[in-house]
């Protein structure tokens, strides 16, 4: 009996490394915020009349994406940014994105979807990934030591997001930039040299709503690059010309914006405009802003209870299981869903952030995490914004929420990598003092 009752005592020790093995790597904040997100969505497309054609479709990739986030956060983070890796999944990525301009399936005057078989595949979303790794490879052993360096990192983004653009697709586009400023300013570029980079949309936006505004914005520009943009190896010389180089830009972009505004397609001036005053087309390019606006009102605190909205359930609310989801889930569900979805999206990019801060030993995974970080960020800021009218209806879902194989799979993938970069990261242990 001695004996018995030592060896079970030696198998429960044994038994606990083994499990601690199995939940090692595991960030309970990430995935529990996670969880949260995909089961309200999950509910909201199950409950609702006129989506719940999509919930089995959803739950479909719902389980193809967990599996890829288990394999993927056991996978080492280091061989997505493998420089053979990566050179082959951005020429891939390329073609993907060209084969879509060319044999595409349309939908909504965009076309962005690529059929490969029995799998119909979203390239634009992959693109976001493929970028993240690409930027991720180069700056860990290509640190930003200069401004003129930011223009390396803008060349290597600047060709899927201009084949994204094309299809049209200009949230993901968009998506891009907000990965590349994140990614520059982390990998050592200055807030100085940010601001000199997002001048130029400055100047565009302010031409469009005031050119006095705009003019005075030029006016002030050399002022403010003189006071805060500063590099000691430059010489006054050097300096005056960037600065005048900068306020050219920013003129000429101004000068052109009647022109470069014609690059967008019709629905996308409407959907750039509309949410300034959507009531001076409450029919046309304001209904969605409209609708949603209404949803998200009657709401209240507590909301109507799944599947009772009046707005979602009787059709008012357009792209109700995508673009719009947040509108259907502030009337039905209400308020405190409501923030907890933010609270959600908090938890997740803050933990980015902090996984990105624990692996700054390794420049590649530091740069993931803040490349994933931005994504998530960019995309839940702009969504949530566009249905309480303070953004432009851009086009881009919500994470976890919105109804979309190849988005949900890539956002699971997504927190797989950051797990991953949180396993092979691991906290460092301080010494204790006997």
């Amino acid at each position: 009996m001695s004996l018995q009752a030592a060896s079970s005592q030696n198998l429960i020790p044994s038994a606990l490394r083994r499990l601690s093995h199995v939940f090692a790597g595991i960030d309970f904040w990430l995935l529990g915020a996670t969880a949260f997100l995909i089961s309200v969505g999950l509910n909201v497309l199950h409950l609702s009349q006129h989506t719940q054609g999509y919930f089995d479709k959803q739950l479909q990739f719902l389980w193809a994406g967990l599996f890829l986030m288990l394999v993927i956060s056991r996978v080492p983070y280091k061989v997505w940014t493998n420089k053979y890796m990566v050179a082959a999944m951005y020429v891939i990525n390329i073609l993907l994105l060209v084969a879509v301009m060319i044999k595409g399936h349309s939908a909504q005057g965009a076309q962005r979807w690529l059929a490969l078989g029995p799998i119909t595949l979203q390239p634009s979303e992959l693109a976001k990934l493929v970028v993240i790794f690409s930027l991720s490879a180069w700056l860990k052993n290509h640190p930003t030591r200069g401004f003129f360096d930011v223009f390396k990192i803008l060349a290597i983004m600047l060709i899927p997001a201009i084949l994204v653009f094309k299809q049209p697709d200009l949230g993901t586009s968009l998506t891009f930039g907000a990965v590349f400023l994140g990614l520059s300013y982390w990998s050592g570029a200055t807030l100085a040299d940010i601001f000199v980079l997002v001048s130029p949309l400055i100047s565009l936006v302010l031409n469009a709503i005031d050119k006095q505004y705009w003019l005075y914005f030029i006016g002030a520009l050399p002022l403010i690059l003189l006071c805060l943009w500063r590099v000691f190896d430059w010489k006054w010389f050097v300096r005056i010309i960037l600065i005048a180089a900068v306020v050219a830009a920013n003129y000429g972009v101004g000068v052109a914006r009647p022109h470069l505004w014609g690059l967008l397609k019709e629905y996308q001036q409407k959907r750039l405009t509309s949410f300034v005053n959507p009531y001076d087309d409450p029919r046309g390019s304001g209904y969605h802003i409209l609708q949603s606006l209404i949803a998200i009102g009657s709401g209240g605190v507590n909301g109507a209870g799944l599947g009772k909205g009046n707005q979602a359930q009787g059709a008012f609310i357009p792209e109700r299981h995508t673009d719009f989801i947040f509108a259907v889930i502030g009337e039905e569900l209400g308020f405190r869903i409501c923030a907890m979805i933010v609270l959600a999206y908090s938890v997740i990019c803050l933990r980015a952030l902090f996984i990105a801060q624990q692996a700054w030993r390794n420049p590649d995974g530091s740069a993931m995490a803040i490349g994933l970080l931005c994504m998530f960020l960019f995309h839940a800021f702009i969504n949530i914004g566009m249905t309480i009218g303070i953004m432009p209806v851009a086009g881009v879902p919500l994470p976890f929420l919105s109804y979309g194989g190849t988005a949900l799979i890539v956002d699971m993938v997504a927190i797989g990598l950051l797990m991953s970069i949180y396993l092979y990261n691991p906290k460092e242990v301080k010494d204790e003092w006997d």
